[in-house]
């Protein structure tokens, strides 16, 4: 391997062009002055055809937004990205790109390094799972509603068929009384499936002194010798949410991980701020960010793509609903929770947005 300070610029100029990303540089009107092999490939053209041509002529049509790319990586210097932007090469082939692009200064000038890699194949990948998952889902959905449908409504069957010949009217009455009670329990099940229906009360808090409600409780159900580890961020100001509902989510996730640990386990509550918030079609914005992390077994991946959905557990005797019903109760906030997993460390991040 020769030593990098003796790379000739044959050498390096071999290495840019036969990088699998196509690259390009543009100037400040967006005209292309140069790019690597894998330019010409993926667009179809000759390099002398695309040399000193405006962006916009390489394509038919294209999705990518130029205008936040010049105030981004032009004007801020910062880099700027887009993961799916469609485009139509000048041949007719149609395909899904991810670009990212940032600022190149040289001799005064300011200039577009602008990434594209075409993600058609991780696009068709990703549905394909999604859909994997969303199937798997669904039948886990219709086996758990089956069995906790089938006990109380062959208690109610049982006792309909008692009443049929039963003349003693304590009995009767039994039977009556069991009847009730398994259509409430029914009745539950479909609540707790429908998820929470009031609207949460908000209003400005500490978000520590809900959390040390979270630790009081967890510690009140420790019988495992868990330690729990506080790392808060003191400069948090007062957030607007429904404490109530904020500490019901965050003692779901610390009691899932109490279960999933052995004695000596840890688990961390952590607050930060994170300036980067974003959710789909929304500008980025300031958020809380409650994360929650413990040192055990970690997520079985056979449920980790479909853990926020009802009816998924893998512990025994779950029902499957306390994180879909976090999940509710935290999109009523306009935030929303992650999950990261790995042998030997599981975190859930729950992001809840300043208010304006």
């Amino acid at each position: 391997m020769p030593n990098n300070q003796n790379f000739s610029p044959e050498l390096l100029n071999a290495i840019w062009q036969n990088q699998t990303t196509s690259v390009m540089l543009l100037d400040q009107s967006f005209t292309l002055v140069y790019a690597n092999t894998s330019t010409s490939e993926l667009l179809g053209l000759g390099k002398k055809r695309i040399i000193g041509q405006p962006f916009n002529s390489l394509f038919n049509y294209h999705s990518v937004d130029l205008e936040r790319i010049a105030q981004y990586s032009l004007v801020d210097g910062v880099d700027c990205s887009q993961h799916r932007a469609d485009v139509v090469f000048i041949d007719s082939r149609h395909a899904k790109i991810a670009v990212t692009s940032r600022q190149i200064k040289f001799e005064n000038e300011r200039y577009i390094l602008l990434e594209c890699r075409k993600t058609d194949e991780e696009i068709k990948h990703d549905k394909a799972s999604n859909q994997m998952h969303q199937y798997q889902a669904a039948r886990n959905l219709i086996r758990g509603l089956a069995h906790e449908i089938k006990n109380p409504l062959g208690g109610i069957r049982g006792a309909a068929q008692l009443l049929q010949y039963e003349v003693d009217q304590q009995e009767r009455d039994q039977c009556a009384e069991l009847i009730i009670e398994q259509a409430d329990r029914l009745r539950e099940l479909v609540d707790r499936l429908l998820g929470p229906n009031q609207l949460p009360q908000k209003s400005y808090g500490n978000i520590h002194q809900t959390l040390e409600s979270v630790v009081k409780l967890s510690t009140l159900d420790n019988c495992k010798n868990i330690r729990l580890v506080k790392d808060y961020d003191p400069s948090i100001p007062d957030v607007f949410i429904d404490q109530g509902k904020v500490q019901q989510v965050v003692l779901n996730i610390v009691r899932n991980a109490q279960q999933a640990l052995v004695d000596g386990g840890e688990i961390k509550i952590k607050t930060r701020i994170n300036h980067q918030y974003r959710r789909p079609g929304k500008a980025p914005k300031k958020a809380l960010l409650i994360q929650v992390s413990d040192n055990g077994p970690g997520i079985d991946p056979s449920v980790r793509e479909t853990l926020f959905y009802p009816m998924i557990t893998n512990k025994e005797g779950g029902s499957g609903l306390g994180l879909s019903i976090a999940q509710t109760l935290i999109d009523q906030h306009d935030g929303y929770i992650d999950c990261d997993s790995w042998p030997g460390h599981t975190e859930f991040n729950i992001y809840l947005p300043f208010a304006d």
